[in-house]
């Protein structure tokens, strides 16, 4: 699944750099080796933590606190992202032209998403396909990759006229000439931390819907009534999950259903507690 949407990052990102009747004069294109030898490396290390992953669990996700070598994954691709968001908005002057064309590709993005983690491929060795609504998977990797793309590209051009001026010597320069991007790094920061620290989580009902499970159908009172938690039953991210997209439409298999805490079975285990459904990995928070 994430070699699919692998596929799909590095074609938009061809897209970005296509010739346009609106653009510079087309020359050349030089390839920024150091950028397209990390996307390379990138995507061996996705490829190694999706097929060894299950038999070697060091290398997957960390079921919760922690870091693995699979975490390191999607950072990498936003990393990739970014940089490929300066570089090819660079070459087109025109703003309304640079807008349309990251609306364009943000609303891509977020289809792919829907159909490869939305529900619509049942699994990999079934013929069967369609989206039940009622459980549809709202945010994946693909949708959280296109709203940071979307945030960021629109900073970038909003600010592309500040950028004009020559870097100055000395260590301060890139922080004056990208002093907007700076604040409103620092803006979602403090706004993230507010919501996650500062957030009422009220106890919740938590419904079994795994028919595969002893208790499906059955429904359990989550005690939570605090702020500031940071554990998955109460912690102000599952909350706002829930809250903003519906604890159905949310990812159904996390990895912290392999923490000592949630269970004590292997890695492959898909039971757990019941308040393992809490949050989405690439929910709106995260």
């Amino acid at each position: 699944m994430e070699q699919r949407e692998a596929r799909l990052i590095v074609e938009e990102e061809k897209e970005e750099t296509a010739p346009n009747e609106q653009l510079l004069p087309r020359r050349k294109t030089k390839r920024v080796a150091s950028l397209d030898i990390f996307r390379g490396l990138t995507v061996a290390v996705m490829i190694l933590v999706d097929d060894a992953g299950g038999e070697w669990p060091m290398i997957s996700h960390a079921p919760w606190t922690g870091c693995n070598l699979a975490d390191f994954v999607m950072p990498f691709f936003l990393f990739i992202v970014g940089m490929a968001i300066a570089l090819a908005l660079k070459r087109i002057p025109d703003r309304l032209v640079s807008i349309k064309k990251v609306i364009i590709r943000t609303i891509k993005l977020v289809l792919w998403g829907l159909i490869l983690q939305g529900g619509y491929s049942h699994a990999p060795d079934k013929l069967t396909y369609g989206v039940d609504m009622k459980h549809i998977r709202w945010f994946g990797i693909l949708q959280r990759i296109a709203l940071a793309y979307a945030v960021v590209s629109l900073l970038e051009i909003s600010t592309k006229k500040a950028q004009t001026k020559d870097i100055a010597p000395g260590g301060w320069s890139i922080y004056t000439l990208y002093s907007w991007h700076w604040i409103a790094g620092a803006c979602i920061l403090v706004a993230y931390f507010s919501v996650l620290y500062g957030t009422y989580v009220p106890d919740w009902k938590y419904t079994v819907h795994n028919k595969d499970s002893p208790d499906y159908g059955k429904d359990f009172i989550v005690v939570c009534g605090a702020r500031g938690r940071l554990d998955p039953p109460c912690n102000a991210v599952g909350y706002v999950d829930r809250e903003v997209l519906g604890i159905n439409h949310i990812y159904q298999r996390p990895a912290w259903k392999r923490s000592e805490l949630n269970s004590s079975y292997p890695h492959d285990n898909h039971w757990g507690a019941f308040w393992t459904h809490s949050h989405t990995p690439e929910g709106p928070l995260g």
